[in-house]
C-alpha cells in the first residue's frame, strides 16, 4: 500500500525508519513498516479486520510524521530527528501520531 519507499535509518530501539507515500497519493510520510515489526516488535503491530497491518506507534520510540508537499527535501538525519522529536512530544500527551 506504499510507494516511493526509501530507508532512512534505524531508531535507538532498532526500528527501521523509512520515507514513503501511500499508493493513493498524498504527502510524504516518515515512519516504519508493520511487516518489519512483525519480526522484531510484534506487539507494536495491529491486524485490521480487512487483514492489513497497522503500526501502533505508541509502543515505539518514533512517531509517524507527514511532510508538507512544498517542503524542501530533508536529509535522512533530519527526518529521523523529526520522528524522534514527535515521539517525545507524543509521550508527553500533547500530540497524536499522524495516520
Amino acid at each position: 500500500m506504499k510507494t516511493d519507499i526509501r530507508r532512512l535509518g534505524t531508531s535507538a530501539q532498532g526500528i527501521p525508519v523509512y520515507a514513503f507515500r501511500y499508493i493513493w497519493g498524498g504527502p510524504l510520510f516518515v515512519g516504519t513498516m508493520a511487516q518489519d515489526l512483525l519480526a522484531i516488535r510484534p506487539e507494536a503491530v495491529i491486524e485490521t479486520a480487512s487483514g492489513y497491518y497497522m503500526v501502533d506507534y505508541d509502543k515505539l520510540d518514533i512517531a509517524m510524521i507527514s511532510l508538507p508537499e512544498d517542503a524542501s527535501p530533508l536529509t535522512a538525519e533530519a527526518a529521523m530527528a523529526l520522528t524522534k522529536r514527535a515521539a517525545r512530544i507524543r509521550s508527553r500527551g500533547s500530540v497524536q501520531p499522524a495516520m
